[in-house]
């Protein structure tokens, strides 16, 4: 947690930039700083502000720069982080009497029914912050519809192999899953600069008509 009271590199990096610093990621991601109290100290900020500042700052784990590889980055984060909610919720996951998607202060699930619905309130979400950096979102659009379409395409092979495979050694679950996250973001960081070094040559080309309305 950021110091709420003395914390002297938020203080340096609010005098540099302006604005209200929420997180900071020391040499990539050797530590994360999070701010998770209100400058009043009364109580916390909401769950879903801390968790989207936590995965702004790890998607610095793999990109420095507000560019527009950080943000199809952190956007393709948002949506995995999104759709596991809403398949735990759908699957009838509860903590406490509440589903996750209430827990992290999501919209319920009627109104994310499908991954294009996910997809328009990542798009939504990112286009509000990349106006800030001058970035369009229409840049990271397209692979953020790419993203739903993996993840659709993962979550439709994982249900034909839970069907005809037989149960795993729980004891390799652990680290085979960490392997498999991190690969799995590397290579989707990877298609990511191919695509936007496509859309640099051939904009007209690879724009696919898709707005947010």
């Amino acid at each position: 947690e950021m110091d709420p009271i003395d914390d002297r590199l938020k203080q340096k990096m609010e005098e540099e930039h302006g604005g209200c610093l929420l997180g900071y990621n020391t040499n990539g991601g050797a530590r994360i700083d999070l701010k998770l109290r209100p400058d009043s100290m009364e109580g916390f900020l909401p769950y879903s502000q801390i968790v989207s500042t936590l995965i702004h700052e790890l998607s610095h784990n793999w990109v420095g720069d507000h560019n527009a590889l950080f943000w199809s980055n952190f956007a393709q984060m948002r949506v995995e982080y999104i759709h596991k909610h809403v398949s735990l919720a759908t699957s009838g996951h509860f903590v406490r009497g509440k589903s996750t998607l209430e827990i992290a202060d999501l919209p319920k699930a009627s109104s994310l029914v499908d991954m294009r619905s996910i997809a328009d309130f990542v798009i939504a979400e990112c286009s509000a912050e990349m106006k800030n950096y001058g970035i369009p979102v229409e840049v990271v659009t397209p692979l953020i519809l790419d993203r739903c379409r993996e993840l659709t395409r993962g979550s439709h092979q994982s249900e034909q192999g839970r069907k005809l495979g037989s149960s795993s050694n729980s004891g390799n679950s652990a680290s085979s899953t960490t392997a498999t996250t991190t690969s799995t973001r590397e290579l989707a960081l990877a298609a990511a600069e191919r695509r936007l070094r496509q859309q640099q040559k051939h904009p007209k080309e690879t724009n696919n008509g898709d707005k947010n309305t």
